[in-house]
C-alpha cells in the first residue's frame, strides 16, 4: 500500500544503511547525499560514517536524515568495529550500500559475511587510480563472493571494473550519476554582479575540491595561456581543500594573477555555472564527473581532459571538447575557441543541456537505485 505517489508507509519501508568512511565534499559523497534525501519516501534510510561526518555528513544530519558518526580517528582505529556492530544490532538494516573506500568496503563485507545484512551493494566511484591502490585491491578480494550488486557509472566503467580490476558480484548494473534538472537550469540568478564581472566579459573556470587528483596546477598553467591571449577574460577556481594555499601562492607568481579568482567553497553551484562561459576539468582521474554534468545541465559547454568516462558527459565537438590529459596547449586552445566563438558556444551549451536531460536525470538515477536496493 502507498500513501501518496511514490511514498511507502513507514511500517513497510525496507531499512537501508548507507556507509562511507567520511562525508567530506566529493562527487561520491554528493551522490550518497542525494540518495539519502530522495529515497526517504520509499526506504527507511540511515547513514553512517566510520570517521568524522564531514561537511556533507553535517548537511545530511541537519536535513533530518538519521546519521550515525562513529568518530574513528584513523584506518587502524579498531574501536570503530564494536561501535559499528553495536549500531547494526540496534538499527537492523536489511540492505547495506557503500562506495569503494577501502575501509568502508572491508566493514561492509564483514557484516555481509556474518549475515548481519541480507544484501550488499557497492557503488564504485573510481576509475583505476586511487590514493590507496594496495588497500583497495585487498578490499576487492575480500568482497568477492559477498557482493550482491556492483554499480558502475558508465558502460566503459563497467568493463574496466570487471576486465581490468577484477571486481566480482552476483550482478553488475550501470547507473549514471544524475542531477536535479529543475535546480540546474540555464535560467536563474548568477554571480557576475557579485564578482564584478560585466555581462560580456569572457569567463571560464573549474568547480572542484582542491585535491591532488584534480591537478589544478595544470588548470593554472592553462589559464595563464588563455589569459595571455585574451587579457579581458577571467579564470575562476571554485572550491576549497588541502591545496588551496599552494594553488593561490602559485597563481600569485603569474603575470595574470589579478585575473585568476579563488572564490572558496560556494553552495549555489547553479549560479556559479550560469556565471561562466566555459566549464573546465583538468583532472588526472575521474569516473563520471558531477561537475561537468551540472555544467551541462546549465547549458555550459566544457573542455576536459580525457579521463574515465568523461566522453559520456562531454560529446567531443558537440557539447564541448575532450583533449589528451597531458596536452595543456590543446586545453588552452579549445577554451579560447569557445570564448572567441559565442554563437557556437551557445549552440554547444544547448546541446549539452539536451544531453543532460536525456541521460543524467536525478529522478531516473534514484529510481534505478531504489530498484537495486530492494531485496
Amino acid at each position: 500500500m502507498k500513501t501518496e505517489r511514490g511514498q511507502v508507509p513507514a511500517s513497510n519501508r525496507r531499512r537501508v544503511l548507507i556507509l562511507n568512511a567520511t562525508y567530506a565534499v566529493g562527487g561520491a559523497e554528493r551522490i550518497l547525499q542525494l540518495l539519502a534525501l530522495q529515497l526517504g519516501s520509499r526506504l527507511d534510510v540511515h547513514v553512517c560514517s566510520l570517521y568524522q561526518p564531514g561537511e556533507i555528513g553535517e548537511q545530511m544530519r541537519e536535513a533530518g536524515i538519521p546519521f550515525h558518526a562513529l568518530n574513528g580517528r584513523s584506518r587502524t582505529d579498531w574501536r570503530v568495529l564494536p561501535r559499528f556492530l553495536s549500531l547494526l544490532r540496534r538499527i537492523r538494516p536489511e540492505v547495506l550500500l557503500t562506495v569503494d573506500a577501502p575501509v568502508a568496503v572491508l566493514y561492509a563485507v564483514l557484516v555481509k559475511r556474518l549475515k548481519i545484512v541480507r544484501k550488499l551493494v557497492i557503488a564504485v566511484h573510481s576509475f583505476g587510480k586511487t590514493k590507496r591502490t594496495r588497500e583497495m585491491a585487498i578490499a576487492r578480494r575480500f568482497a568477492a563472493g559477498a557482493t550482491d550488486t556492483l554499480i558502475a557509472l558508465a558502460e566503459s566503467h563497467r568493463r574496466f571494473l570487471l576486465e581490468q580490476e577484477g571486481w566480482q558480484a552476483r550482478e553488475v548494473v550501470v547507473i549514471p550519476n544524475g542531477v536535479d534538472l529543475q535546480r540546474f537550469t540555464p535560467d536563474g540568478n548568477n554571480l557576475r554582479r557579485q564578482w564584478g564581472l560585466p555581462p560580456e566579459t569572457p569567463a571560464f573556470g573549474v568547480v572542484a575540491g582542491l585535491r591532488p587528483e584534480k591537478n589544478l596546477f595544470r588548470f593554472l598553467r592553462v589559464a595563464q595561456q588563455v589569459l595571455s591571449v585574451l587579457p579581458e577574460s577571467f579564470a575562476f577556481v571554485v572550491g576549497d581543500g588541502e591545496l588551496r594555499h599552494d594553488l593561490q601562492t602559485s597563481s600569485q607568481r603569474m603575470e595574470c594573477a589579478s585575473r585568476i579568482v579563488f572564490t572558496g567553497a560556494l553552495h549555489d553551484i547553479p549560479a556559479v555555472w550560469r556565471s561562466l562561459d566555459v566549464a573546465v576539468l583538468t583532472s588526472d582521474t575521474e569516473v563520471l564527473p558531477m561537475t561537468l554534468i551540472e555544467a551541462a545541465a546549465c547549458a555550459v559547454p566544457a573542455v576536459s581532459t580525457d579521463v574515465g568516462a568523461v566522453r559520456d558527459v562531454v560529446l567531443d565537438g558537440q557539447t564541448g571538447f575532450v583533449v589528451p590529459v597531458e596536452d595543456e596547449a590543446a586545453l588552452a586552445e579549445r577554451i579560447l575557441y569557445l570564448l572567441q566563438h559565442p554563437e557556437e558556444r551557445r549552440m554547444m551549451g544547448r546541446r549539452a543541456r539536451e544531453h543532460a536531460e536525456a541521460n543524467f536525470d536525478l529522478h531516473q538515477m534514484v529510481e534505478r537505485y531504489a530498484q537495486v536496493l530492494s531485496l
